[in-house]
């Protein structure tokens, strides 16, 4: 078995979940990215920068005309003027709220995005721990098997000098033994594997030895169907779906409010060179985009997210089409693989256990042959490997049940 140690920590199913959910980068990116937005959408009512210059305003080349000269027709006061201007545009309040609702209800699809991508993850964890925890299992199988296998050589060896086994079944328990051995080693390979796909998922070092909790509960999710209802409420694809739906909806505000006009002042001080008096305009500012050729975009892009929202309306339907067919045709497999399971578990394995030890007692009593021994001890362990694939099976189909439903 894969050397673990006495100290190497047991994690259960639901630590590895909880670690994954506090830990694995791609959860961390989407609350990053909703904490992103959040911080979007404080700034969204921000007013524009005002804008100030200075400078000479219908000042003449010639400074000498800049001072004033009595004898002078031209510029008896003198000409030229130094200009201080400031322009501040007044936002459109309502395209501000409208903005400042869809940043903030972006950051709720990412949230929702967040939870679809936690089941995904959570669903490949799953799958990874219990295809473990069979592994496990199997290997349990094989040791008691390997026990029997060297008890039974130890017996055929000592029967040999007195010609009471024939050296054929002494080399046939061997080989059995020798695979069974191979197998032991490709199951160490696979928990390996295994171990490097949690660590994966759990964000760590890939190295870190660790052991899991062998045991499981098989629930009766075929007994207890799932409406739409339910479904829309639990799926994070769909709450995703929902989410984006509303955000658009407020993205179409944003762009319909852009037919609002937006005004702005202005305010210019110029001071007078020489004896020329001061002088201010203020002025206001209106921008109107309701003009053809302003219009077009704002219109086309309004009409354009409306398409968008349609079509998300129309994959929420295909989503729940689907899972409603997916979680059915699962419920009649779970059904089926817990019957096969039973049959193994009440009778086939208890009658293939009764042929192994009528033959070990009639090979004690010189009655049977150690090849029917053998084969006997061959098809019990077929047969326990073979319930163990059949409970991997039971376990992997809850797995895409739960993920379906998201529990």
């Amino acid at each position: 078995m894969i050397g673990l140690g006495a100290s190497s920590q047991v994690l259960t199913l639901d630590s590895v979940l909880l670690k994954i959910q506090k830990q694995h980068p791609e959860l961390q990116m989407y609350e990053a990215q909703a904490k992103a937005l959040n911080s979007y959408a404080k700034g969204a009512k921000s007013w524009e920068a005002p804008q100030v210059s200075a400078g000479l305003w219908m000042t003449p080349y010639n400074v000498k005309l800049w001072k004033p000269d009595a004898n002078s027709y031209i510029a008896p006061i003198g000409l030229g003027q130094f200009m201080v201007s400031g322009v501040q545009m007044i936002p459109n309040f309502r395209q501000q709220n409208a903005n400042q609702k869809y940043m903030s209800q972006m950051a709720s699809v990412e949230n929702a995005r967040k939870g679809a991508a936690q089941n995904m993850l959570y669903s490949e964890a799953k799958m990874n721990y219990y295809e473990w925890l069979i592994l496990k299992k199997k290997q349990v199988v094989l040791s008691e098997n390997e026990k029997l296998l060297n008890f039974i050589i130890k017996v055929t060896e000592n029967r040999y000098p007195y010609n009471q086994e024939k050296l054929g079944s002494i080399y046939k328990a061997k080989a059995s033994l020798l695979s069974l051995n191979n197998e032991k080693i490709m199951l160490e390979n696979d928990i390996s594997q295994k171990m490097v796909s949690l660590n994966t998922l759990l964000n760590r070092d890939k190295n870190i030895l660790f052991d899991i909790d062998t045991s499981y509960k098989v629930q009766q999710y075929e007994t207890s169907p799932y409406d739409t209802a339910s479904i829309t409420a639990q799926r994070s694809d769909i709450h995703a779906l929902e989410q984006s739906i509303k955000a658009s909806r407020l993205k179409r505000d944003v762009e319909l409010s852009k037919s609002r006009l937006t005004y702005g002042v202005r305010f210019d001080h110029m001071q007078g060179f020489g004896y020329q008096p001061n002088l201010f305009t203020i002025m206001g500012m209106v921008n109107i985009p309701l003009v053809p050729w302003a219009a077009k975009e704002y219109k086309a892009n309004a009409v354009g997210i409306q398409y968008d929202i349609e079509a998300m309306e129309r994959q929420k339907e295909m989503i729940l089409n689907q899972t409603s067919g997916t979680l059915g045709s699962l419920s009649k497999q779970l059904s089926n693989k817990k019957r096969q399971l039973d049959l193994y578990q009440k009778g086939i394995i208890p009658a293939l256990q009764k042929n192994h030890k009528a033959a070990l007692i009639g090979y004690e009593q010189n009655t049977e042959d150690l090849f029917v021994v053998l084969d006997a001890q061959q098809n019990l362990q077929m047969a326990q490997m073979e319930y163990l694939n059949q409970l991997q099976e039971l376990l992997l189909l809850q797995v895409q049940y739960e993920k379906e439903i998201e529990k």
